[in-house]
């Protein structure tokens, strides 16, 4: 009878942790190409599935094709990618959603106020 209720118990410890280590759904993009991770895994870099690493519930590392993609859950459920290649190459990788959002500055490029040759127009919208 115990080890019957130790086997319960067993199964029912993995049928939570794989329930709370699911990776959410994200589409982005970045240097290194075009990232899309399903629901629950696989990731994919340019339609190309990586190899993917559980570090823990909310931490995982994708690799593959010379990248590491490094990707953090928020307790909201979003996810943030960022990447890692060779010589020490790094990046961010926004997802759609961010991309889209981006403010556009009056010059046509992305707004970044923090950039040192903007143009007046821009050093006015940044105010």
């Amino acid at each position: 009878m115990m080890s019957k209720l130790k086997a319960i118990a067993l199964v029912l410890g993995l049928v939570a942790f794989s329930a709370s280590a699911a990776l959410p759904l994200f589409n982005g993009a970045g240097s290194p190409g075009d990232v899309h991770i399903d629901a629950g895994g696989p990731v994919y870099l340019n339609g190309k599935e990586m190899k993917l690493k559980i570090i823990n519930d909310n931490y995982y590392e994708a690799t593959g094709q010379g990248v590491t993609l490094s990707i953090a859950v928020s307790p909201d459920g979003s996810a943030s990618v960022s990447w890692t290649g060779k010589k020490r190459a790094h990046g961010e990788i926004l997802s759609a959603a961010e991309k889209a959002s981006m403010a556009k500055g009056p010059s046509g490029r992305e707004l970044d106020c923090s950039r040192k040759d903007l143009t007046n127009a821009e050093i006015k919208a940044c105010q």
